[in-house]
């Protein structure tokens, strides 16, 4: 349950890139994290980095974005929350 909705929290992270005004970098930031917790779901045990690495990551972003793009920084909060819910 906790995969399928932070599925749908990508997905839903996936359309509101595509309508960010914010720089080409932020955009790129945002799809590579998002390509990094994929693989995580996909297949855990290639996992490179350290699990601490990937919910520092989130939280940085949602630093990043909670003053211009609130409603990024929101849902990256929700993604990050469900990572650790599900011990990731």
């Amino acid at each position: 349950m906790e995969r399928q909705q932070l599925r749908e929290y990508l997905d839903e992270l996936n359309i509101a890139i595509c309508a960010l005004h914010a720089p080409d970098d932020d955009k790129h930031r945002l799809t590579g994290l998002i390509a990094e917790i994929e693989q995580q779901l996909t297949e855990p045990m290639l996992m490179t980095g350290d699990p601490q690495t990937l919910h520092d990551q989130v939280d940085n972003m949602v630093t990043t974005f909670e003053q211009d793009h609130p409603r990024v920084a929101g849902i990256l909060n929700n993604i990050m929350l469900t990572l650790s819910n599900m011990g990731v």
